[in-house]
């Protein structure tokens, strides 16, 4: 018998946690397979742990004031599962999500997969058009256990919103790092990627997510939480600057762009000289170009403008995170 732990970490999450684990209780399972299912709440007020009592989670551990990575954490130490699974409580799991991941937890090769989280169908523009950025960054599909995979530089696309693995990989990487107040998972995935671990992509892992920001404010408030110094200080430091910096370089050329372009009006309000409209081309070019990129793959050239207009509150959050700006990491939810 395999048996797959599933661990939710969730603070004032009670209007999800029926949906999600309803998508646990229907999920297609082979005779030799059983789930167990955990949340572990960080001190909701809301009701969501006696709610996750009602609806019948395997366990359900509390620990008032503690940070999401001691969470999984917490989670990880209680679960008795040959294959682990995070996902976020405000989530639904497709009911074929474990058919997708099994011929790899079952390969040869111990492996940690995931797949961007999509929209629910009544999703905003924000929704939609992230979406697009996520499911078109790096899409170069390979085969791999008979199926179509992202295998380069595949970390880039798992978060756990909807990550999966055997237990082996999270043993091997002792957890999740408990320094990190955001970005935990993003440094948990890229350690696997550098030590050399099988790390894939894998479409087929359906996973619906309603919490995502549905406005432009909500998704720049968001931006300005999942923001992390310090993660991005560990991934340059680790990976030499070689990869797994794309975040933090091009906030970096952000601020370089954004200072030339504030400098070109202050100088042209001065001289009322018209060549100050030069200084906006770095600036436009940086939001403009990947913008442009993501369009030409995804075949959706109207979300051109949608996708310089989420790179531009992007890069602005991600750059005020780096100058050291709005350190306390409260929840872009609370």
């Amino acid at each position: 018998m395999r048996r797959l732990s599933i661990i939710v970490v969730a603070f004032n999450e009670r209007k999800h946690i029926s949906r999600l684990k309803a998508s646990f209780d229907a999920l297609v399972l082979d005779d030799d397979v059983e789930v167990e299912t955990l949340l572990v709440d960080g001190g909701s007020t809301d009701g969501t742990v006696e709610h996750a009592h009602a609806l019948g989670f395997t366990r359900v551990e509390v620990l008032p004031g503690a940070n999401i990575p001691v969470c999984r954490n917490a989670g990880n130490r209680c679960a008795t599962g040959d294959w682990i699974a995070h996902v976020d409580a405000d989530c639904e799991l497709s009911p074929e999500w474990l058919n997708a991941a099994r011929p790899f937890l079952e390969g040869q090769t111990p492996t940690v997969m995931g797949w961007p989280v999509a929209p629910p169908e009544e999703a905003t523009w924000v929704e939609r058009t992230w979406h697009t950025h996520w499911t078109h960054k790096n899409l170069l599909l390979v085969e791999e256990e008979g199926r179509k995979v992202v295998r380069s530089e595949a970390f880039r696309l798992i978060t756990t919103r909807n990550l999966v693995m055997n237990r082996e990989i999270l043993e091997a990487l002792d957890g999740f790092d408990e320094e990190l107040p955001t970005g935990e998972d993003t440094d948990f995935v890229f350690r696997a990627y550098q030590r050399g671990m099988r790390v894939l992509a894998v479409p087929g892992l359906r996973v619906i997510h309603y919490g995502e920001p549905k406005t432009l404010r909500a998704f720049y408030r968001q931006q300005l939480w999942h923001a992390n110094r310090s993660s991005y200080t560990k991934i340059m430091r680790e990976s030499h600057a070689q990869t797994g910096g794309n975040a933090p370089k091009f906030t970096a050329l952000y601020l370089l762009t954004a200072a030339f372009l504030l400098a070109g009006l202050i100088l042209g309000a001065a001289t009322k000289n018209p060549w100050w409209l030069m200084s906006t081309l770095p600036w436009t070019g940086l939001v403009g170009l990947p913008a442009a990129w993501i369009c030409i793959k995804a075949r959706t050239p109207g979300r051109f403008l949608q996708l310089c207009i989420l790179y531009a509150a992007y890069g602005l959050a991600r750059s005020l995170d780096m100058l050291g700006f709005y350190r306390d990491k409260q929840s872009w939810k609370s």
